[in-house]
C-alpha cells in the first residue's frame, strides 16, 4: 500500500497546462455568396462535409 501511495504522490507533481486554442475568423460576405452559387451536384464531398461541421457545431452549443 505505501508503494502506491508514493506513486500517486510523485504523479501529482506534474502540472498540464491549458491548451488555448486560436480564434478562426468568420467568413464574410464573399464567402458567402460564393458558396451560394455553388451547386450540391457539383460538389457533393463538400455540401456532405459542410452540412457536418454544422452538426458538429448545433452539438457543441447544447
Amino acid at each position: 500500500m505505501l508503494i502506491v501511495m508514493s506513486y500517486l504522490n510523485s504523479c501529482a507533481k506534474t502540472v498540464c497546462e491549458p491548451v488555448v486554442l486560436p480564434q478562426f475568423p468568420y467568413a464574410g460576405s464573399k464567402i458567402a455568396d460564393e458558396l451560394q452559387n455553388l451547386s450540391a451536384e457539383q460538389y457533393p464531398y463538400l455540401w456532405e462535409w459542410i452540412g457536418r461541421l454544422n452538426k458538429l457545431r448545433l452539438e457543441l452549443e447544447n
